[in-house]
Parts: structure tokens; sequence; C-alpha cells
């Protein structure tokens, strides 16, 4: 799957990073190599511009950057945020009703 097919606040492990020279420094150079984890924090619309978060660092990278970079998904990101949400909503439920 390629960098630029993730959805906002989507979680990956970089696989592989299909560019030379310039362009694989400067992404080297900010922390994106192989085993790197990233998140989308935003995107353009289009997505012609897609902003991620690798380590500490918030880059911008074109589209076609981010089609030169395999990643995969990280699993059960999703599951694990939805179900923390879960036991916020109860636990603020619960205090509302002890307040009563």
């Amino acid at each position: 799957m390629k960098l630029s097919e993730l959805k906002k606040h989507q979680e990956a492990r970089v696989v592989r990073v299909d560019a030379s020279g310039e362009l694989k420094q400067r992404l080297a150079s900010f922390g994106l190599l192989r085993g790197a984890n990233i998140k989308i924090i935003d995107c353009s619309l289009g997505k012609s511009t897609i902003e991620v978060m690798v380590d500490n660092t918030l880059l911008a990278l074109r589209k076609e950057e981010a089609e030169k970079i395999e990643v995969e998904i990280i699993e059960n990101q999703a599951y694990h945020g939805k179900q923390k949400r879960v036991r916020q909503r109860e636990r603020r439920r619960l205090v509302q009703e002890i307040k009563k």
C-alpha cells in the first residue's frame, strides 16, 4: 500500500522508500526510513499535499512523493481508539450518575 492511499489519522509503518538521489536523502534526513512509524495528520483537497508525523517531526509531502513510499497499516489502531472513546464515555456517564 502506498502512503498516498492512507486516510486521515491512520498510522502505518514504512516498508520501502522507492526514491533515489536527493529525494531519498531528504526523506531520510527527516527520519522517513524503512521501519519508521508514521501518522497521517491532514490532507489537502485532492490529496495534492499530505501532512505526516514521523516521530516528533511534521512533514508535508507532495502526492508524487507519497506515492513512492510503501507502507503497512498498523493493525487494530481504529478498534483500540474506538474502544478507548467508548470507555471514556462510559466513565463520564457513571460520574454524572454518581453526582445526581
